[in-house]
């Protein structure tokens, strides 16, 4: 039965806009499970080399999860040690913020004409209101607290029954297709699980490579407390182009109240671009490599799709998912061009035609002598 054009755009307007509403509305449950996945296909080598020093595969699962628990729980002890360290100086901190509003009042007086006494009373109204809607604040608070601990239970769970019940998984999705193409299937699943973690082990390494660089800077630039600023924009760099830039503000508000020269924060602001600069341009694609070619443009689209649908998971999970989907669709023929859009483009249709004209002349240049090679060897034979 052929189907009219219009009807297929409507029947995949319509599948995409259920996707994403189900997507939307199963936040709650979807995201950790989804989580717990690329933490799965990241911790598979680690559990089969376990259950090969014969340790049967529930403790080795158990231990695969532990070790994620004691990774998360030492990150978390090494910022609230960091926060307790920042928190020693609040003293210089608040006194140059009190310095400041001094200044701003003295200069509203002399130059709006707004008396003390009514920038008083606009500060009291102001914390009147703020107190009013603390409670709401507080309630959204403990909802969204009650909500991270829920959600980090669920990937927890998920993650030992992925581990765990892997072989079952594997076997549910060679039943989806016929045995003609298991191959397909087989080959599939494996190039997935080596991307993930490829991106997952690269972005660690970025990770590093971008918390040492960050912290040199702020330690040359003589801002305290370097360490815990450089580290925290690092690990913001799970969140692709924006993470850096939401990193950086914190060390320049920083830099702003306790340096007594604009010059610090404006080098803390040049010190993070620089760093941006390396980390997209030579970094990133240096250490993760070719296996995650996703397009720049396909992947600033999923950063903020996954924003819209799951938030701050969805954008932190939207890079991984993506080199996910453009597997799917290079393995199957129907979905190859959408694989190929996503995908980063063959140099033919970036270089500009002098460099296009200079690598022709090279590969003839390469044939041509390897074909005198061969034509050597034959001629001794």
């Amino acid at each position: 039965m052929k189907i009219p054009g219009y009807a297929k755009y409507l029947i995949i307007l319509s599948a995409i806009i259920l996707t994403a509403y189900l997507l939307i509305v199963a936040k709650s449950v979807l995201s950790p499970v989804f989580t717990a996945l690329i933490l799965a296909l990241l911790l598979r080598p680690v559990s089969s080399w376990l259950e090969r020093v014969r340790i049967p595969r529930g403790i080795s699962s158990v231990l695969s999860m532990v070790f994620v628990v004691l990774v998360l729980a030492g990150l978390s002890y090494f910022f609230s040690a960091q926060v307790r360290s920042i928190a020693r100086d609040i003293n210089t901190i608040e006194a140059r913020f009190n310095t400041a509003i001094d200044q701003s009042s003295d200069w509203m007086e002399g130059t709006l004409g707004i008396a003390p006494q009514e920038q008083i009373n606009y500060i009291k109204d102001s914390i009147t209101t703020l107190l009013q809607g603390s409670t709401t604040f507080l309630t959204r608070t403990l909802s969204a607290t009650a909500g991270f601990f829920t959600a980090f239970f669920l990937c927890i769970i998920s993650l030992f029954f992925f581990l765990y019940y892997r072989k079952f998984f594997v076997a549910f999705l060679y039943r989806l297709f016929s045995p003609p193409k298991h191959e397909v299937v087989g080959a599939t699943v494996i190039k997935i699980e080596q991307v993930v973690r490829s991106y997952i082990l690269g972005l660690f390494t970025v990770i590093l490579i971008v918390g040492i660089l960050n912290t040199v800077g702020l330690m040359v630039l003589g801002i305290e407390h370097a360490v815990f600023f450089g580290a925290l924009a690092a690990v913001l760099t799970i969140i692709p182009y924006v993470g850096v830039f939401i990193g950086s503000l914190l060390p320049i508000l920083f830099a702003l109240a306790t340096k007594d020269s604009l010059w610090y924060p404006v080098g803390v602001a040049l010190l993070f671009w620089a760093v941006q600069f390396l980390e997209g341009n030579f970094i990133t694609p240096n250490v993760v490599g070719s296996r995650v070619s996703i397009n720049p443009f396909a992947a600033i689209l999923a950063l903020f799709f996954g924003g819209m649908i799951w938030g701050a998971i969805g954008m932190i999970l939207s890079i991984p998912v993506l080199a996910i989907i453009k597997v799917i669709c290079e393995a199957i023929e129907s979905l190859q061009p959408l694989g190929f859009l996503l995908g980063n483009p063959p140099d033919e249709y970036t270089l500009d035609s002098r460099k296009r004209r200079f690598q022709r002349i090279q590969k003839i240049r390469i044939r041509r002598k390897s074909a005198r090679e061969k034509e050597m060897a034959r001629q001794k034979a």
